[in-house]
């Protein structure tokens, strides 16, 4: 987990919720922001196939990097001499690579602790699972762009209704802008 439950019970204000519930609920948050970033958070070794941009870099999905043996690190990239990897007949590079956040409070001098808002927005998505706060059912249906009640038509934006339950987490704008964004090569 990313935080813990006295983090969660600092952040959110909630001391009556059992400890067992809060992991579940952290847990569960931190999948459904697994899944809105499309990249996994926690810092693990990994080893992907990555397509080299022009330029020679690779762009591994789990960032921050913290390690990349026989690479150099460049921000959210690598960038190294023929060596660490030849590229394979369709293009791509084995790397292996250890990326990922880390607890803040067990790690308060590490580079890659979850960054604060992320650590708030997990938070309080887990106190949101667990309590339920979605909205009172409003007048029009969420998401819609236009309603009309001749006829009864309801009009929603390019990606359609949301889904069921979806506005009961959300995520602050500099959380989804750890969005995985495949870097391929021109």
């Amino acid at each position: 987990m990313l935080i813990t439950v006295a983090r969660y019970r600092a952040i959110t204000g909630d001391s009556t919720t059992a400890a067992s519930a809060v992991s579940a609920l952290v847990e569960e948050a931190e999948g459904l922001l697994v899944e809105a970033l499309e990249r996994d958070l926690a810092e693990a070794t990994r080893t992907e196939l990555l397509e080299p941009t022009r330029d020679g870099y690779l762009w591994p999905s789990c960032t921050p990097i913290t390690a990349a043996t026989g690479w150099t690190i460049n921000g959210n990239g690598l960038i190294g001499t023929f060596g660490p990897g030849w590229p394979d007949q369709t293009g791509r590079v084995s790397t292996t690579y250890t990326g990922g956040w880390v607890e803040r409070t067990a790690n308060p001098t590490a580079t890659n602790r979850l960054p604060a808002y992320m650590e708030r927005d997990i938070a309080f998505a887990a106190y949101a699972l667990g309590h339920n706060t979605a909205a009172a059912t409003p007048i029009y249906p969420v998401g819609a762009t236009s309603v009309r009640l001749g006829d009864a038509a309801v009009t929603f934006g390019p990606d359609g209704a949301p889904r069921p339950g979806s506005d009961v987490v959300t995520w602050s704008r500099r959380t989804l802008s750890w969005r995985n964004r495949t870097v391929r090569s021109i």
